[in-house]
């Protein structure tokens, strides 16, 4: 019973700071008002202040981190609706996935190693463009210190939901493709939520972008740390 209880008041406190967070970004829209970087640094800090780990807070909201899995596959009805554009552009869309991921990937490899950072740690900074789930996957089969990629992947979740935006406005970035891989590509699901926002089109493109940067790097990952 006190479980329960405990559940449905973090639960209700989580939701609460997201809608929070939503009529604060309606009423400043910035990229530092984004609701899920608002609403993080508030549960943050709400467990800090009454002490309560986060593991104690994952289990009391467990009914939320489920309903992830359903929110994703419904990604899937604007990918079916957009279908004809997607295909239309499969060659860019690959060309954007294998250079992005790829650059982000190698670049953050090797300056972490120059850097010094431990080998494990480095692999799981790698992975910080691939959607958590299949992620955490590959870090088990290269020997990563997996408790440390959820955390790397959520980061760089949300800093590119608040980036993207402004730096596609400054490079005068308009066309839907161009605008919607870059946050599926270095934003996962954070970045798709906020691309969705920009536009059907955009949101399409994003969700396309996550799905076949994770599908495509838990093979190439793998192979690669095997050669190497």
């Amino acid at each position: 019973m006190t479980h329960l209880i405990n559940s449905l008041i973090a639960m209700g406190l989580t939701l609460f700071y997201f809608f929070l967070a939503v009529k604060i970004y309606r009423w400043k829209p910035s990229p530092l008002t984004i609701p899920i970087f608002i609403s993080s640094i508030a549960i943050v800090i709400t467990l800090l202040v009454i002490d309560v780990s986060y593991e104690r807070y994952a289990q009391f909201t467990s009914i939320i981190t489920y309903l992830l899995g359903p929110a994703t596959v419904a990604l899937a009805y604007p990918l079916y609706q957009h279908r004809q554009l997607l295909l239309k552009h499969l060659q860019p869309i690959l060309m954007g996935i294998f250079v992005g991921s790829g650059v982000s990937m190698v670049s953050s490899y090797y300056l972490s190693k120059w850097m010094g950072i431990p080998s494990a740690w480095n692999r799981s900074i790698m992975l910080k463009t691939i959607t958590t789930p299949v992620a955490v996957d590959i870090g088990k089969v290269i020997d990563s210190k997996i408790e440390v990629i959820p955390t790397v992947v959520i980061l760089t979740g949300i800093f590119g939901a608040m980036t993207i935006p402004t730096l596609l406005k400054w490079l005068k970035v308009n066309h839907s493709i161009a605008k919607g891989l870059p946050f599926g590509v270095i934003s996962h699901g954070v970045g798709t939520a906020q691309a969705i926002k920009e536009g059907e089109e955009e949101g399409a493109v994003s969700g396309a972008a996550m799905a076949l940067t994770a599908t495509i790097m838990s093979f190439i990952i793998p192979i690669l740390f095997i050669w190497l």
